[in-house]
């Protein structure tokens, strides 16, 4: 439309006879090149660059539907001599042994909860019937909803699982077994196949040497202590009993620094009467 409106401007001009025939032609199309054609080229530029646009938006939100965001995943090593009890995100409590390494994701978020072990792991499972919790070893998976059981699985060492409590399956190469309490897979790296035996160990004595007491009464965890210890206790007020204690006994320093360690804690005082009974007051 601008191009047509402007010819006729053009021709407008009385410079019939004045100039050349073809000197005519040659200014006019100059001035076309200059005023339409060049906002021709603008146009063009622009409907290009907005159509590479729409294809990269669009694009990019194919890119976005099928690449979700990235988990962010956590880790725990341990050292020779190094014991440690950690936290999962959904409550799960794990006790790592020495010389192994964890691997889990900051938030579990998708069907299933799955963890990673090279080494060897003791798991106190948080109960979750839609989330089932599954931990990877080498060649073998392990898959629960809720329950108490270890894992070993060094490169050095024949991969097995043990049950504590509640029903666990166990996934090799070749073949899968489920365990129950006072069971154990033990997996064979040669043959590829996992076989089921009987345990009389329910929980590896490593595991010991951190004690869980967190929400525990003083009595409970008296009680928690004497089977290992073997010695009792006198209270000067009964109430004392129902003190609770927060956080981890470390059983590596020694029997009276646990004492020690319960009464600094509670504001209590825990002193020896002789054989090998204490007296418990404020």
């Amino acid at each position: 439309m601008k191009s047509k409106r402007l010819k006729e401007e053009w021709n407008a001009i009385p410079n019939r006879g004045i100039l050349p025939e073809g000197s005519e032609a040659r200014m006019w199309n100059n001035i076309k090149k200059a005023t339409t054609d060049k906002y021709k080229f603008v146009y063009n530029w622009i409907a290009a660059a907005c159509a590479v646009f729409v294809m990269f938006f669009a694009g990019y939100q194919f890119i976005s539907r099928n690449n979700p965001t990235k988990i962010e995943m956590a880790s725990t090593k341990t050292f020779p001599k190094d014991i440690r009890l950690l936290f999962l995100p959904d409550g799960t409590r794990v006790w790592l042994n020495e010389n192994s390494e964890i691997y889990y994701p900051e938030k579990f978020s998708g069907k299933d909860r799955t963890v990673t072990l090279k080494g060897e792991a003791f798991f106190e499972v948080k109960r979750d019937e839609k989330r089932p919790f599954i931990i990877s070893s080498g060649d073998i998976k392990t898959t629960v909803l809720g329950t108490s059981f270890s894992v070993t699985a060094y490169e050095n060492k024949q991969p097995e699982v043990s049950v504590r409590t509640g029903k666990v399956k166990v996934e090799g190469l070749q073949n899968t077994v489920f365990l129950e309490r006072g069971f154990k897979a033990v997996y064979s790296p040669e043959t590829y196949e996992m076989q089921k035996q009987k345990t009389a160990v329910l929980e590896p004595h490593w595991k010991k040497v951190l004690l869980y007491v967190d929400g525990l009464t003083l009595g409970e965890v008296i009680e928690k202590l004497k089977p290992e210890y073997h010695f009792s206790v006198n209270y000067l007020d009964e109430d004392l009993k129902d003190l609770k204690i927060q956080g981890t006994l470390d059983t590596r320093q020694g029997f009276n620094e646990m004492l020690q360690t319960i009464a600094f804690a509670l504001e209590i005082k825990i002193n020896p009467e002789g054989n090998n009974t204490f007296l418990i007051s404020r």
